[in-house]
């Protein structure tokens, strides 16, 4: 059987018509770990015993899986053997060799779904990738990709009303921009918001007095802070980046999306290219609000003084993987250059 869609396995679940073998993964981990859910309490009920089903996650025992998916049920009509979340990334070519093998097979009286909820491989792509393709020959592959902001608001407004609040759309876009896009993320978000709001409807004050805010966010703050010439603000939000334990790199690479928004807006105010034009082309869909930011934050700095930024960015990146450093030192040193740079580039 090929890959099949969401509709697909939500049928199947339905009418108990199960494929031998399941694969269920992609980015939209929320819905990975839902329909999982879903499948694995409509083949073995809500309430199974250990014996009828057995989940298995993380660095796995093989035998004990091979064990497991070669069991006749007991007292119920089939087998439910759950394999979630593997670490392929650090298994041996003979084992993912050999969980191809187990996967890749019906076994009687069982239903072997392999989910990914929270894990996604990186290293052995390839491996993971013939898997991908020995399950759509005996069972199902169903693939959650990534949703568009459309669909994302839609959400949101769903979550809300299932609280008992509206939204407006305006406001949805906010939550979004506060959290970002993962919808297990934003869901919370949602579910939190809406339980300590007192009006009828999620209110902008609501948002501002309750939401999170996410990396990207923040960061992009202390690049404003930065480009104008505020040091002692732009540390102070440094600093609690750092309590908050977010990556180095991940400042880093937030930072330079900051630059390079602004760049991009300046060569295209340069070349007399809309802010819609720029936004289409490089893909920012909901995220097109932060073209009008990075436009206004470097008003008053040189294209030269941003060109010099984006030198001092790549270099740090370099540095940051290639040379053993502290590295909240690295990046404290790149926000006091970024600051020289940009009080000297002032038109």
């Amino acid at each position: 059987m090929p890959r099949i869609t969401e509709a697909d396995l939500k049928k199947q679940i339905k009418n108990k018509s199960f494929s031998p073998v399941y694969l269920i993964y992609g980015t939209e981990q929320m819905f990975v770990k839902s329909y999982t859910q879903m499948l694995r309490e409509a083949v073995a009920g809500k309430n199974p015993n250990n014996f009828n089903c057995q989940t298995f996650s993380g660095d796995i025992n093989l035998s004990e899986l091979a064990t497991a998916l070669q069991k006749t049920p007991f007292m119920a009509e089939r087998n439910c053997v759950v394999a979630s979340d593997i670490y392929f990334d650090n298994m041996l070519k003979d084992d993912l060799d050999t969980f191809r093998e187990l996967a890749g097979r019906a076994w009687d009286g069982t239903v072997f779904i392999v989910s990914m909820p929270t894990y996604i491989p990186s290293k052995n792509k390839n491996s993971f990738n013939a898997l991908v393709k020995r399950i759509e020959k005996i069972g199902s592959v169903c693939c959650f990709e990534k949703i568009n902001s459309q669909i994302v608001e839609k959400y949101v407004a769903k979550w809300a009303n299932e609280n008992g609040k509206l939204i407006s759309h305006l406001n949805a876009t906010r939550i979004i921009s506060n959290v970002g896009e993962d919808l297990n993320l934003l869901k919370n978000e949602v579910n939190k918001i809406a339980a300590y709001a007192k009006g009828e409807e999620i209110t902008d004050r609501d948002i501002d007095l309750l939401s999170t805010v996410n990396l990207e966010t923040r960061t992009y703050d202390m690049a404003d802070d930065v480009i104008n010439g505020r040091g002692d603000r732009a540390f102070k939000k440094l600093d609690i980046l750092f309590c908050q334990r977010e990556e180095p790199i991940n400042i880093l690479y937030a930072l330079s999306s900051a630059y390079v928004d602004a760049y991009r807006m300046r060569v295209a105010d340069e070349c007399g290219i809309r802010k819609e034009t720029v936004a289409k082309d490089f893909a920012y869909k909901n995220r097109a609000f932060v073209l009008n930011r990075a436009r206004t934050s470097v008003s008053r700095t040189s294209t030269e003084a941003l060109r010099k930024s984006l030198d001092v960015l790549v270099e740090t990146d370099e540095k940051l993987k290639s040379v053993s450093v502290n590295q909240r030192f690295l990046i404290e040193q790149l926000i006091s250059r970024l600051l020289l740079i940009a009080k000297e580039g002032r038109v």
